[in-house]
């Protein structure tokens, strides 16, 4: 079965563009240094012709890929795609911080206990970072308080239900303890926002924001909501907008 390509309306026309310039431009233009290079007679120690013929192998690769990619390609509609969850084609805004630097940098990225354990939750129960402490500068910094603060919060802001917490390993008791509301996140204070703006993977480019549906981060960001936690590796990010970029949709 082909494989299937995700990718806005804008990525599929650069495809387009781009296999375009390749056939009419680049492509003739090899086929003629190849042409003047056979005429030069023999072949056996003609750098040029072998420089030519392995442009001409790479071209004829990258028309193959965008071929298939073309023929696989599934257009997100910009109809359907919302800013309530991430998908392709949205920015979203993230504080995001290496656990691996200790629980004071991540506090400096605006990020609270409940953060720390939520993401981790993600892939692992209390009991079980507990018991890899070791493995986690940023976890043996947490104190069993720590833990049951970070519960009643899940619990007060209904990110996971009570069996849940119970199966990943809380306490009834940690589950007791009253919970205060923080106040929202002061972003002009954070260090650690980023944008990234979730697009297919041949339009990705992540020296300026745009990452592929298909990477480790962009993966474990789709279908999130703003306020989830998700950790990637050591990497801890917390949704804090989800916006619908109109620019990777219609650029």
């Amino acid at each position: 079965m082909p494989k299937e390509y995700i990718m806005t309306a804008a990525g599929k026309r650069e495809l387009e563009e781009r296999l375009e310039y390749i056939k009419t431009v680049e492509m003739p233009a090899i086929v003629e240094e190849i042409a003047k290079a056979r005429a030069q007679g023999d072949l056996s120690e003609n750098a040029e012709y072998e420089i030519a013929r392995e442009e001409q192998a790479q071209l004829q690769n990258e028309i193959n890929t965008i071929q298939e990619k073309l023929a696989g390609a599934k257009i997100i509609d910009e109809r359907s795609i919302n800013d309530e969850v991430v998908s392709i084609g949205c920015a979203v805004e993230v504080i995001e911080a290496d656990v691996e630097e200790g629980l004071a940098a991540v506090e400096k990225c605006g990020l609270s206990h409940t953060d720390i354990i939520e993401g981790c939750l993600a892939r692992m129960s209390v009991n079980d970072m507990k018991a890899n402490r070791f493995n986690r500068a940023i976890l043996r910094e947490l104190t069993d308080e720590d833990y049951a603060a970070a519960a009643a919060e899940l619990l007060a802001s209904k990110r996971f239900k009570r069996d849940d917490l119970l199966d990943k390993g809380f306490t009834d008791e940690q589950l007791a303890v009253k919970f205060k509301g923080k106040l929202k996140i002061d972003k002009t204070k954070c260090e650690g926002v980023k944008v990234y703006t979730i697009v297919g993977s041949h339009e990705a480019d992540a020296l300026n924001g745009r990452i592929s549906n298909e990477s480790r981060v962009g993966a474990a960001l789709l279908g999130k909501e703003e306020g989830d936690v998700v950790m990637v590796g050591d990497l801890l990010f917390k949704i804090l907008s989800i916006v619908i970029d109109k620019k990777a949709v219609k650029r």
